[in-house]
């Protein structure tokens, strides 16, 4: 009779049981099992960038669906929603992607629509969409002004530099003065007028005497420099001012047509224009760095997940802590502890009288871990790593949007004993609650196989937040 050894066993059984997944993956995805429910409609954005399938659908706060599917329609993104079938959408709703927060997951929210509307019915669209935010049509909006500062300076440098600027500033400055002097010449022939017209109205009357007296006093005041007006009328300091003002401006123009100074850079300077564009283009890069930033950590999720087993055979309970890091949407890392009351299997060899004996044993006091890393092909899960402290692989298949799990997992693989060996379904029965069943350690038989039913719960990075945010603080 010919032995099989124990590698053939377990390499037949893996093969054995893809060729089994195969099968059940052709035949979900050629009829599928019927639990979806509600209708879908369709929606066009012109970017769903960060927006992810199975994201929540949303109306006023309240999850109504999900995204199915996202594909692409003469350029544009084609998103297909599936809403509940309890809820009704009127044809002019507006459709629209938000975040949960800053750094959040995005999602689609619907403005509902006109009373009295006909609904949309199984595959309908949504024809009004809102636009989101685009980083890089505001840089190109920033680049524009930018180009209308250095239009303007540049017309400034125009007016102001040459020849014809500066004796188009000196003719101002010269007008100045000439209306200047001309104003003074004014006052000063009031000044002898104000003088006959008192001289002359003296003998009319004493009211008028008191009258022409008053105004004679002014004049006086006026005369002696006192007063505003008559510091303007005598003061040749006030001129001197001006004259002295005049000049700083005319030192001031030339100083700017020669390049002095940042005004005077900035008009006559390319280099000064050159070291904006620059600054600008820092600016633009710096934005498109944020958005990378921001864009990679939309991509990170956290999940925290227990889950309890129940083993028949032996009335026993199992359960599982586990940590999942997903930098990418199609990579991650488990870390988790096992709580199984079988606890570590130890092989024991023993010698008496040259006869060797093998036994197992079974060490409960040692808490068991998990450490593996994945990667997802579409529908397809492989890992490997440490599984219940021992190295092993397991294979997931995904379906009805990822609330089946189907999965396969084979560790302990030693040469005295046949590997452990674990096949179990689990559903997504809320949405953080999930149900699962199946048979552990199959392939073994004995006290250590056992049909099992679980019930876990997952939590995300959202939950995680208000879960932390909640809680209260301790006190003294």
């Amino acid at each position: 009779m010919v032995s099989i050894s124990t590698e053939a066993k377990v390499g037949l059984f893996v093969l054995v049981a893809l060729i089994i997944l195969g099968y059940m993956s052709f035949r979900v995805g050629q009829y599928g099992f019927g639990l979806k429910k509600g209708y879908t409609v369709e929606a066009v954005f012109d970017n769903v960038a960060g927006l992810n399938r199975d994201a929540d659908v949303m109306i006023a706060g309240v999850t109504v669906g999900k995204v199915e599917s996202i594909g692409l329609r003469e350029g544009r993104a084609l998103v297909t929603l599936r809403i509940e079938p309890n809820v009704r959408l009127e044809k002019d709703v507006i459709a629209s992607i938000k975040t949960h927060g800053i750094l959040g997951d995005k999602y689609i929210e619907i403005i509902p629509g006109t009373k009295g509307e006909a609904w949309l019915e199984q595959g309908g669209e949504i024809d009004r969409v809102q636009r989101q935010a685009d980083m890089d049509k505001l840089l190109l909006e920033l680049g524009n002004i930018a180009n209308d500062v250095m239009s303007v300076t540049a017309s400034l440098k125009k007016v102001l530099g040459g020849e014809e600027g500066e004796a188009n500033l000196q003719r101002i400055i010269s007008n100045t003065r000439d209306l200047t002097e001309n104003l003074n010449n004014l006052v000063k022939q009031n000044d002898e007028k104000f003088h006959i017209m008192v001289s002359s109205f003296t003998k009319a009357s004493e009211g008028m005497e008191k009258t022409f007296a008053s105004l004679s006093e002014i004049t006086g005041k006026i005369n002696k420099g006192e007063g505003t007006f008559g510091k303007l009328v005598n003061d040749e300091s006030v001129f001197e001012h001006l004259d002295k003002t005049v000049a700083s401006l005319n030192e001031i123009t030339a100083k700017i047509n020669e390049g002095k100074g940042s005004i005077g850079k900035l008009v006559n300077d390319e280099e000064t224009v050159d070291t904006l564009n620059a600054s600008l283009k820092s600016i633009d890069r710096g934005m498109e760095g944020i958005n990378n930033f921001v864009s990679k950590a939309d991509q990170f999720r956290t999940f925290l997940s227990y889950r309890g087993e129940y083993l028949f055979d032996s009335g026993d309970g199992k359960g599982y802590l586990e940590l999942k890091l997903q930098p990418k949407e199609d990579k991650f890392y488990i870390l988790g502890v096992v709580a199984d009351p079988r606890g570590k299997r130890k092989t024991i060899e023993s010698t008496t009288g040259g006869v060797t004996t093998v036994t197992n044993e079974w060490d409960r006091s040692q808490i068991l871990f998990n450490a593996e890393i994945g990667k997802r092909f579409r529908d397809v899960v492989l890992r490997g790593g440490l599984l219940e402290s021992t190295g092993g692989v397991g294979i997931d298949y995904f379906a009805f949007d990822d609330r089946l799990k189907l999965t396969f997992e084979a560790f302990d693989f030693d040469r005295d004993r046949d590997p452990h060996l674990k096949a179990y379904g689990e559903y997504r029965l809320l949405k953080h609650v999930y149900l699962s069943a199946g048979w552990d350690n199959f392939m073994r038989g004995g006290d250590d196989s056992s049909p099992f039913v679980g019930l876990g719960i997952r939590f995300e990075d959202e939950d995680l937040k208000y879960l932390l945010s909640s809680a209260p603080l301790p006190t003294q």
